[in-house]
């Protein structure tokens, strides 16, 4: 199947590894998350998925927002974010959600608003040749979940 192609496609493992792969290109070493980090550690049964949730370990979106402005992916301009990029390729969601390193660990700032930290073995994890965020990330942002939509109702 070819990808980047501009028909809609399905959402399925090898349009992952392209996305992966791609990013991986450009200069991004991003790590699968959300449904599909889930499904491929057995979190969850395989399902269809809407989007590609990565995480991007990095200070800044410096790299990202180079790939972005080559124009051959569409960028969701309305998901630009200090703490999230977004764009399509063939009509399903990518979104790369930055994760920095302090003396604490690893951490999303959502908005200066709430931080998420990341268990340390956030990027330690690899399925079938794919860099897959851990089971205790995974369960852990679902878990914290309600409690940081909370913090970010009042920004």
């Amino acid at each position: 199947m070819t990808y980047g192609s501009g028909m809609v496609r399905r959402n399925d493992l090898g349009f992952v590894r392209y996305v992966v792969g791609r990013l991986e290109g450009a200069g991004v070493r991003a790590w699968v998350f959300g449904g599909w980090a889930a499904e491929l550690l057995g979190l969850s049964a395989p399902r269809a998925h809407g989007d590609v949730d990565l995480l991007y370990p990095a200070d800044g979106f410096a790299v990202v927002d180079e790939f972005l402005a080559r124009g051959d992916v569409q960028e969701i301009e309305a998901k630009r974010f200090p703490h999230k990029r977004a764009f399509e390729i063939d009509g399903i969601m990518v979104e790369l959600f930055l994760v920095q390193a302090d003396g604490a660990g690893s951490f999303t700032d959502f908005w200066g608003v709430a931080r998420h930290d990341w268990p340390a073995d956030v990027f330690a994890v690899e399925v079938d040749g794919l860099r897959v965020a851990s089971a205790m990330a995974v369960t852990g942002y679902r878990a914290g979940w309600e409690d940081l939509q909370s913090k970010l109702q009042g920004r």
